[in-house]
């Protein structure tokens, strides 16, 4: 039991790191493209455009495609050895790829009328949907790219190499920081660079997992390794191919509810007319920075280590995991929410607020950011509880759950945008979120996978009691980690002090009173605070 829950605290740090420096390179990344775009209908063109394989990527390498593969390629691990498993992952790859591209001719060909879907408020406006056309059909190549690097991500995490997956996104970031230098003010399309950028970026990626997986031997497979499986073989091989696509569209749904929802949001926001929709994704950014280091880090890792934990039975396994996860996430998420929400001017102005992104679009997008603050430690906590159903093939439920919050936030987003606007959508996401995190416990406690015993809140033993105490007092600490950082910068404009060093000294400073004061309080989850080595024999 401390192996495998030493296996997920191992993957969440190396991957929590790993994404911490994809977030600073996604933050200059997104600090180019304000300078270079701005907020209003360039930048929108864009990112509506990039919207449909940045939502695959999110869906396919955070969430449902290995989702419904990783789970029954670890069974096959345990159960038929690492050869038959290695002949499944083949024949998946395979299918996977016809699959994608029969899907990416469609998407060509219907691009039209997904762009009026994406973006109805700019239907009437023909050279802006043109535009939009036209990079839609360049940025979708993206997609089949990303979710085969996104399944051989799978193979890497399971070894307990976890970080290639997880750098993968440094190289997409990269590649559009350096196309922002090919913008010109008198191009048809100003955004167009950007676009090439995205699918340069996916092959680049693919040749890096793959040097990576022959590089450490990974997947050692004979050649031709899929030609050579015997009749037995490919029949069982088959079987489990249909159960995980049986399995992959409920996860697609359930899993990726969050990015669903976000999705949303730009269909609406693009009602709202221009540069809303530019808004709630700068927001977004900057919400998804807690939200991608430890909320992905934790999913990745903790779908790994559930699967282990299904695989060989131990469900007290499973729910220590399981509880440790919503200890961690909640750790980091109530501060930054804290954080966010008291003092998103200073940090949209530092990050933005240069170029053709002015005072307009920074008032506008702190709105969006105060919002989506409101939902953080929500969105990080449902990362973990999705990958509770997910490890044991359960693929439905997270699906249905999906498909109420969906629904929740159309209805939700319809009424708060006609008194906030932009802010009432985003707004809307984080409290569906909310809803959901409530929902998923219930049936977590219903069906036994936590446990709800009060009799554990003052032992070592974790329940779901001893989570909502924890989460109180993390709440007072990141208070009054709060007065003092907002006293600080009090000071700090009274002195007219640069406002990009007094944002640093506040990080900083917040840093330091949190994790003193967790650390003296005895605060700081114990699991984090573990090093462990693994064996080559472990990470097979």
């Amino acid at each position: 039991m401390k192996n495998e829950t030493s296996f997920f605290i191992k993957g969440f740090k190396h991957t929590a790191f790993i994404t911490l420096l994809s977030r600073i390179s996604g933050f200059i990344r997104d600090i180019f493209i304000a300078t270079f775009l701005g907020a209003g209908i360039f930048s929108d063109i864009f990112l509506i455009a990039f919207k449909l394989p940045n939502l695959f990527r999110r869906i396919t390498a955070e969430g449902a495609l290995t989702s419904a593969f990783l789970p029954i390629y670890t069974l096959l691990i345990q159960e038929k050895g690492k050869s038959f498993a290695n002949d499944f992952f083949i024949s998946f790859v395979i299918k996977a790829v016809f699959y994608l591209s029969l899907l990416l001719i469609l998407f060509e060909l219907f691009m039209p009328f997904v762009v009026y879907i994406l973006a109805p408020g700019f239907a009437n406006n023909d050279i802006v949907i043109t535009q939009i056309i036209l990079l839609s059909r360049i940025t979708i190549i993206f997609m089949p790219l990303i979710s085969v690097v996104a399944l051989l991500g799978v193979i890497t995490n399971v070894s307990g190499r976890f970080w290639p997956i997880a750098l993968t996104p440094i190289i997409l970031n990269g590649c559009l920081i350096i196309s922002c230098y090919f913008i010109s003010d008198t191009d048809y399309l100003r955004s167009l660079p950007l676009a090439i950028a995205s699918v340069l970026a996916g092959f680049l990626q693919l040749i890096f997992m793959i040097i990576i997986i022959k590089k450490f031997q990974i997947f050692r497979s004979k050649k031709d390794n899929y030609k050579n499986i015997s009749n037995p073989n490919k029949i069982d091989i088959k079987i489990y191919l249909k159960k995980t696509w049986i399995k992959f569209i409920p996860a697609a749904f359930g899993g990726g509810i969050l990015q669903i929802n976000i999705l949303v949001d730009t269909i609406l926001a693009s009602l709202l007319g221009f540069g809303s929709v530019s808004y709630l994704y700068f927001a977004d950014r900057i919400a998804q920075l807690p939200l991608g280091i430890i909320g992905i880090a934790l999913s990745t890792s903790l779908l790994t280590s559930l699967s282990k934990s299904i695989a060989s039975k131990n469900i007290k396994q499973f729910s220590n995991q399981l509880l440790t996860s919503f200890q961690i996430g909640l750790f980091f998420s109530i501060p930054a929410s804290f954080v966010l929400f008291f003092f998103p001017d200073i940090i949209i102005s530092v990050l933005f607020e240069r170029g053709e992104f002015g005072l307009k679009e920074k008032n506008a997008t702190i709105e969006a950011l105060k919002a989506y603050s409101v939902g953080i430690p929500a969105f990080i906590i449902l990362k973990s509880c999705q990958p509770a159903f997910l490890a044991e093939g359960n693929t439905k439920t997270p699906m249905y759950i999906g498909i109420v919050l969906l629904i929740l936030n159309i209805i939700l987003s319809l009424s708060l945008m006609s008194y906030f606007f932009h802010a009432g959508i985003a707004l809307a996401t984080s409290l569906s979120s909310w809803i959901g995190c409530l929902i998923y416990i219930i049936l977590l406690i219903k069906n036994r996978k936590i446990s709800l015993n009060k009799d554990n809140i003052y032992k070592k033993s974790i329940s779901i009691f001893s989570i909502l105490i924890f989460s109180l007092k993390l709440i007072m600490i990141s208070s009054l980690m709060i007065l003092i950082m907002k006293a600080s910068l009090y000071y700090f404009r009274i002195y007219e002090i640069n406002e990009f060093f007094a944002l640093t000294f506040l990080i900083f400073l917040g840093l330091l009173i949190y994790f003193l004061t967790c650390g003296v309080l005895g605060y700081i989850p114990r699991d984090l605070l573990k090093k462990r080595v693994f064996t080559s024999k472990e990470r097979k």
